[in-house]
């Protein structure tokens, strides 16, 4: 990689408040060419300041061109939220897609609404709060 590969990532508009914490998402569709691009156990996270919410968004799996990307939203821990003890993640679920148009989509609309995908795949009942 070159002193110039920064310029292949991925463009995402950034709501207000939000902090990208790490980015390595490029502008690139997942092929078996292009699998090299897509390793890394996080592509893409980011966090609210001011609650918590967060996503991160990754391939799976990793090196596999049939695979998704596979996005988790929650609350982090250390937010205080109703009923939820301060140190406690909150997830809240996941959601997955072949398309980066669409993850792009998702996570720009998660920044400006606070309000996950409708089709998000809700947390297994023993594990809501407890990661």
């Amino acid at each position: 990689m070159t002193s110039e590969t920064w310029r292949g990532l991925q463009p995402l508009r950034v709501a207000p408040g939000w902090v990208i914490d790490m980015n390595s998402l490029y502008a690139v569709d997942p092929s078996p060419e292009t699998m090299e691009w897509l390793y890394g156990s996080v592509l893409v996270s980011g966090h609210l300041v001011r609650d918590g919410l967060c996503f991160d968004a990754r391939w799976e799996p990793e090196g596999d061109p049939e695979g998704r990307y596979e996005v988790d939203f929650l609350v982090l821990a250390g937010f205080k939220r109703k009923g939820v003890p301060a140190g406690v993640h909150t997830y809240l679920g996941s959601w997955s897609t072949r398309s980066r148009p669409e993850l792009v989509a998702v996570l720009e609309e998660f920044m400006f609404t606070r309000k996950p995908p409708a089709d998000l795949t809700p947390p297994p009942p023993d594990t809501a709060g407890n990661n």
